[in-house]
C-alpha cells in the first residue's frame, strides 16, 4: 500500500462539448491550466462511443490484466481518475461505469481508453501541487500504477 498526504491547489469544473475527445481533450487541458497532478474526483455525462479495457465473455484469468477490449455507443455514465506526467505530458487515467441507452441501461465498466462526448461531459479536477504523480510499471502485472514522488 501507498499512501501520501496531499497538498492541494486550485479546483475546476471542466466541461466537454459535443465531439470532444475525452483523454485528448482533459490531457490538453492540464498542458493550457499547468496542471501536472490532479484527482478527477468525478465526471459524469453522455458519450457517442467509449472503448474500455474490458471483456464481453468469459475470460480464462481473471487475475491478469485484461489484454482485450469494447468498444461501447451511445451510452451515459460516471467515472473518476487522476492526472500526472508521462514523459514530460500530462495524461488523464480514467476509469467509467456507464449504460447504454438502447439497452435497457446495460452497465459497461473499466479503464478508458478513448470516449468521444455526445451531449455534455462535466468533471471536477482537484489540482495536487504535492506529492507529484508518478505511474510506474508493475512488477506484477506490467501496467502502469500510481506512485509518489517529490
Amino acid at each position: 500500500m501507498r499512501s501520501a498526504a496531499l497538498t492541494t491547489g486550485r479546483r475546476f469544473l471542466v466541461v466537454l462539448d459535443p465531439g470532444e475527445d475525452l483523454l485528448e481533450t482533459v490531457s490538453s487541458w492540464a498542458v493550457a491550466h499547468g496542471v501536472t497532478s490532479a484527482t478527477i474526483d468525478m465526471f459524469f455525462g453522455a458519450f457517442r462511443r467509449v472503448g474500455l479495457i474490458a471483456a464481453d465473455g468469459p475470460i480464462e484469468d481473471p487475475e491478469a490484466p485484461l489484454p482485450a477490449s469494447v468498444d461501447v455507443t451511445y451510452l451515459e455514465g460516471v467515472g473518476a481518475g487522476s492526472i500526472s506526467t508521462v514523459d514530460g505530458i500530462p495524461r488523464a487515467h480514467l476509469h467509467v461505469a456507464a449504460g447504454v441507452k438502447a439497452e435497457a441501461g446495460a452497465a459497461y465498466a473499466g479503464h478508458v481508453l478513448y470516449a468521444e462526448t455526445h451531449y455534455t461531459v462535466e468533471l471536477v479536477v482537484q489540482e495536487i501541487l504535492a506529492p507529484t504523480f508518478a505511474p510506474r510499471l508493475s512488477p506484477e502485472f506490467g501496467i502502469p500504477c500510481m506512485h509518489f514522488s517529490g
